[in-house]
């Protein structure tokens, strides 16, 4: 699992695991579900005010350790939402 934040456009990404993209879906408002190409769930993508939606700063020290210093990375993958 990767969890990305980018503080400056307050967007979050949760990518629950690897696997062959195929498809995303906009759920709410700024909020995506990719999928791979069986239908599965592969993470979620909140786009602008992920701060409102989640506690940031919470989440950090919820993680592992291993994971903790990919937070605060900034999310580099292009959009892939409709």
């Amino acid at each position: 699992m990767r969890i990305t934040y980018d503080k400056e456009s307050d967007a979050l990404a949760i990518d629950f695991r690897d696997a062959e993209y195929h498809e995303s879906e906009e759920i709410y408002d700024g909020f995506v579900i990719d999928f791979d190409k069986s239908g599965r769930p592969m993470g979620i993508e909140i786009y602008y005010d992920a701060s409102k939606f989640v506690d940031i700063d919470r989440l950090m020290r919820m993680v592992p350790e291993q994971l903790s210093s990919e937070i605060e990375e900034p999310l580099v993958e292009p959009v892939r939402h409709r």
